[in-house]
């Protein structure tokens, strides 16, 4: 299977409620659908109402409310769970008491041979038609683009079996066995691609990873990264459609709340928004006018005076179309709510003028002096912009151009009423004073290149993508000043997609690798040093993926040519705007008083002894 996540999304769908075999039961009967707490964010990103309904599904219950579910014998019943014990609990006094004709379970991950026994001495009535193992524990969230959540994950004893897990599950569902290669500097990805690595080990016994490879000539990749090592990316003011939504409204599971409504954003069903989610700003509002006016050209010919003079025929024709204009004119208004707080937000935060000074620092765009002078007209403006805009220049500035004595100057502004309100918190004061500090050991020990160079390895401008590919590199630069910055993971994906024979590329000499016995026996011993051209990249992110590094991934893909086509999806524990990254900042300061982090050096200690 491809790289493309709308077509596990199809796959899977088909296989819960379109199934070849068309001699069961519940094949065209009414049905209801019971799911859990975990599955239920998965069924709601992936799949509609109307879906649902013309597959016969008219119910949709949680089997944690079995006890209050109505007895419907005359319904069948498609059970759609994780298999967790609390789950398994639940469907085990569902099949003791059974309130619907028979049941078809889709358990979404792996199933222990405990559990089918529990769920096989629970089936008395012999009520249950089949058991199914499938592997969509993970959110579908763009065809590129899927997270994890790890919600409740925090409460394990090991919460990276649980993240392990659902990352083998995407292996799985997209029939990969890949190379795992994982940043060596970051604990937490030693331990997850250790997890990982059994995974698939322990799993190839059940013949789970066999052949999971076979059409590919070169073993895929899974790229496992730290944001940690990119603290920069999230901060950044992002200016394509879907960043912007995220930043500045809120993408929720691919729900958004805007104007007092709750729209729901899906490139599968939504034309416009598929071809205008990676826009950039100008390109997109020029496209959304031109959308309107294709609306009202279609619209003109059902006018009343056009109607009055049509025969019956085209009149007929006519009113068949109603419905589709009624749908037409809905999006229109949602993007135009869309897109009015954008601009709104834009304006009120003066981010034409912040944008471009990020862009400025962080790509050194001008020398030292006048970025400092552009900076200090920001903060000496008490109606510049937000504080915590001007928090995040002054963080962009502590990491680009490192100056104690700038930077107590720096926090003295923010923290005058007179200058900034309301002036910054604690933890934000905090954040200010140790963000270099913070993160300089992580950036340092990811990039292996020269001391000069360490640090600004993750500043770089846009970088023309064909580039990447052998290409002509004489394609014109992006002009666009709010378009300057590229993510560090462009740095590393140009490493890992044109490997050097004779030389490691500096990018990516802080990758440690890991090869499962399954890719060893398919690609030989040597697969872990091959400077073959890799053709499939699986990204995750832990601490978050951003809608901007999806975009990357969109370009890169987009950029590759057919005879050295690269396939590359992204994902993490969460898709970060700079407000839930900026929070999650605030959380590592706090932690990090005197105490707790001696105590979290014996506990990396003990981590190292361990490994």
């Amino acid at each position: 299977m491809t790289l493309n996540l709308s077509k596990v999304k199809e796959f899977y769908f088909n296989k819960l409620f379109s199934p070849k075999d068309k001699s069961t039961a519940t094949a065209s009967s009414p049905k209801v659908l019971l799911v859990d707490k975990y599955t239920t964010p998965i069924i709601s990103i992936c799949f509609t109402q109307s879906q649902l309904l013309s597959n016969d599904v008219i119910l949709v219950e949680l089997i944690e409310d079995q006890e209050q579910l109505s007895t419907m014998r005359h319904l069948n019943c498609i059970v759609y769970i994780h298999p967790c014990a609390q789950s398994i609990n639940h469907l085990v006094r569902e099949l003791h008491s059974p309130h619907f004709q028979n049941y078809q379970l889709f358990l979404n991950n792996t199933v222990s041979k405990n559990q089918l026994e529990s769920i096989a001495e629970a089936d008395e009535f012999e009520v249950i038609e089949k058991v199914v193992e499938i592997f969509q524990d993970y959110l579908i969230v763009n065809e590129n683009l899927f997270s994890i959540d790890l919600s409740d994950s925090v409460k394990q004893v090991n919460p990276a079996i649980e993240e392990s897990n659902k990352l083998v599950s995407l292996l799985l569902s997209l029939k990969k066995t890949p190379v795992i290669k994982y940043e060596s500097n970051s604990l937490d990805l030693k331990r997850l691609s250790s997890e990982i690595l059994y995974n698939i080990n322990t799993n190839s016994n059940n013949n789970l990873f066999d052949d999971l490879n076979k059409n590919s000539d070169v073993a895929p990749i899974l790229l496992l990264l730290d944001r940690k090592n990119d603290p920069i990316t999230p901060l950044i003011a992002p200016w394509t459609y879907q960043s912007m939504i995220h930043e500045f409204i809120h993408i929720n599971k691919n729900i958004v709340d805007v104007s007092g409504e709750t729209v729901i954003l899906d490139s599968q069903f939504d034309k416009f928004f598929k071809e205008a989610m990676y826009l950039n700003y100008g390109d997109l509002t020029e496209k959304f006018q031109k959308y309107v006016e294709e609306y009202k050209t279609q619209t003109k010919s059902t006018s009343l005076d056009n109607l009055q003079n049509t025969n019956l025929s085209d009149l007929k024709k006519m009113l068949t179309k109603f419905p589709e204009f009624k749908k037409l004119s809905s999006n229109i208004l949602k993007h135009l709510n869309l897109l009015s707080e954008i601009d709104k937000q834009i304006s009120a935060q003066n981010l034409w003028e912040i944008g471009e000074l990020q862009q400025v620092i962080i790509c050194g765009l001008e020398n030292h002096q006048a970025v400092k002078t552009r900076l200090l007209e920001v903060l000496d403006n008490p109606h510049s912009t937000t504080t915590i805009n001007k928090i995040k220049l002054v963080l962009l500035y502590s990491i680009r151009f490192h100056n104690p004595s700038e930077l107590s100057d720096f926090i003295t502004k923010l923290n005058d009423p007179s200058l900034t309100n309301p002036t910054p918190t604690y933890s934000q004061n905090e954040l200010l004073k140790r963000f270099k500090t913070l993160f300089n050991s992580n950036i340092t020990s990811a990039a292996t290149s020269s001391s000069d160079n360490q640090l600004t390895n993750i500043f770089n401008k846009k970088i023309n993508f064909k580039t990447l590919f052998n290409r002509d590199n004489s394609a014109q630069h992006n002009d666009n000043v709010y378009l300057q910055y590229t993510p560090r993971l462009n740095e590393l994906l140009s490493g890992l997609i044109n490997p050097v024979s004779d030389s490691i590329p500096a990018s990516i000499q802080g990758l440690s690798t890991l090869v499962p016995d399954k890719v060893k026996q398919q690609y030989g011993n040597s697969v872990a040093t091959s400077s073959a051209q890799v053709q499939d990249i699986i990204i995750y992110i832990k601490g978050g993926v951003t809608y901007e590094e999806s975009r990357l991934i969109y370009e890169l893909c987009e950029s590759s040519t057919t005879s050295s086509k690269i396939n590359l999806i992204i994902g993490g524990d969460k898709v970060l705007n700079s407000d839930i990254w900026l929070n999650n900042l605030y959380d590592m300061v706090n932690e990090e008083s005197p105490a707790v982090a001696s105590e979290r050096i014996d506990r990396q200690s003990q981590l190292r002894e361990i490994l």
